[in-house]
């Protein structure tokens, strides 16, 4: 389990990003059930399976990784951007 520490909004998104590329590439090493989850409090996020992370939010990675115009899978920009929105503050 890869545990990426964040300090700002620009930082999380791109450490995200770094996330849902390594699971990409990676689906067979993590759990069938696996979602990131984001624990606000150590300000630390993580791909998971649900049950091992205590009082995380969690977000389906489907509505994080996207098609490319080849039809391959890349993080999808705009939804991990709209996540990293509920914490951190505009401005």
């Amino acid at each position: 389990m890869e545990v990426k520490l964040f300090d700002d909004m620009t930082a999380y998104v791109r450490d995200v990003t770094s996330l849902i590329w390594n699971y990409i590439h990676h689906r067979e090493q993590y759990p069938e059930n696996a979602q990131l989850a984001v624990q606000p409090e150590l300000m630390a996020s993580v791909i998971e399976d649900p049950t091992q992370c205590r009082h995380c939010d969690f977000y389906d990675l489907r509505t994080l990784i996207s098609k490319d115009d080849q039809g391959g899978l890349v993080p999808n920009q705009h939804a991990i951007q709209n996540m990293a929105n509920r914490y951190y503050q505009a401005g």
